[in-house]
């Protein structure tokens, strides 16, 4: 196993314990930036890729969404299938379901977009570097894959909880950054190549 693999192994598992004891109050504070966010900088009509449902994630999908529709933007959430992400328009709470990871995920019904058509994307993760923009998943590739195609022009953003916030956060060259990171305290633009 090389250096960077039991790098991310070990930042993975601290995250995740330390995602179990998230509050939904802390979660509920990065729905409120979020929107701050969004009421301050799209001034036109966007299309918004948003996620939710795993514990000490933000809900963007149950908590954001409606905010989204009642201010004119549209709102796309990942069909997950093949070890793809394929984005699909929802509307509503008729619109998606929970998966077999427990995400949300949109029902059959909903039209799919292509990851062109996407203006913003946020992207969830376990820690992500302030300096550099590095993210650290899962550990299923699927946002690195979704992020590095080469129709993606989607502004990447994300809501991280301070603890989120590594200096160091163990990357390798296939992994996607993100270029925006709101916390309950800061707005952070990293240097992607720092």
């Amino acid at each position: 196993m090389s250096d960077s693999i039991a790098a991310k192994a070990a930042l993975r598992a601290t995250m995740r314990a330390r995602m179990r004891a998230v509050t939904e109050d802390e979660c509920a504070t990065l729905i409120s930036v979020a929107q701050k966010y969004a009421s301050e900088h799209w001034s036109t009509s966007m299309t918004v890729a948003i996620y939710g449902g795993l514990r000490g994630e933000p809900d963007l999908v149950t908590h954001f969404l409606p905010w989204l529709t009642q201010n004119g933007h549209r709102a796309a959430l990942f069909a997950v299938a093949d070890e793809k992400l394929t984005p699909r328009l929802i509307r509503d709470a008729a619109d998606y379901e929970r998966g077999i990871l427990g995400a949300w995920e949109p029902a059959a019904h909903c039209p799919e977009l292509a990851v062109g058509a996407l203006d913003v994307i946020w992207v969830p993760g376990l820690a992500f570097s302030p300096k550099t923009g590095a993210r650290l998943g899962r550990g299923g590739g699927y946002y690195d894959r979704l992020l590095a195609d080469p129709g993606c022009r989607a502004r990447k953003i994300t809501l991280a909880h301070a603890f989120q916030l590594q200096e160091d956060v163990p990357a390798e060259a296939h992994d996607q950054r993100v270029e925006l990171i709101l916390t309950a305290d800061a707005c952070l633009t990293p240097h992607a190549h720092a």
